[in-house]
């Protein structure tokens, strides 16, 4: 009798295991943990625990009586409060002189203001921004000055007689994106 040595040899926890069918499914960590329904409610629970244990702490005590007065004289008004201020303002009256003749008289009415919106060599520039600035309702005009043999077109807007209406044109061409130059000129 001849063994055969060509079949495989099993050893006997090999036989056991494939008698056994495979579970494919990874076995999960059964634990005992309590929802989470439970600890919302206990947690409200605590909560108000202390809140019940504070508002029980800072409660006056209730169980001695306090003493009732028996007659009303006894009973103590509260002071009136007094308002002294007034009397005070009275006394602190300051008068102030009126000083608008002085004001208008410090103002000199000979001069006049200009602002200069731009200073170009050339002199079809200068008429450019002269002809923008009549479309914004502004009189503009073009003085030529020449200085180091070099001729400069500058434009001119004004006369203003008043500071608010130069004011007022320096916003304008502020907001056209320029940096005007104030010239204050006596009348002539």
């Amino acid at each position: 009798m001849t063994k055969n040595t060509t079949a495989k040899k099993t050893s006997p926890r090999r036989k056991k295991a494939a008698n056994k069918p495979r579970n494919n499914r990874r076995r999960t960590k059964e634990t005992n943990r309590a929802p989470l329904w439970a600890w919302i409610v206990i947690g409200l629970l605590v909560a108000a625990l202390i809140t019940l244990l504070l508002y029980l702490s800072n409660r006056p005590n209730t169980s001695q009586p306090q003493p009732v007065s028996q007659t009303k004289e006894e009973e103590i008004t509260p002071p009136q409060p007094r308002f002294d201020f007034y009397e005070i303002l009275k006394e602190r009256e300051i008068t102030v002189p009126d000083r608008s003749a002085e004001i208008e008289a410090s103002v000199p009415d000979d001069i006049d203001y200009f602002l200069q919106a731009g200073s170009f060599k050339s002199n079809l520039e200068a008429d450019k921004l002269r002809a923008e600035l009549l479309l914004n309702n502004m009189q503009a005009h073009i003085e030529s000055n020449t200085r180091n043999g070099q001729t400069w077109h500058r434009v001119i807007t004004g006369p203003f007689t008043t500071r608010s209406k130069m004011a007022k044109a320096r916003s304008v061409l502020a907001s056209r994106g320029m940096s005007p130059l104030l010239l204050k000129r006596k009348k002539q």
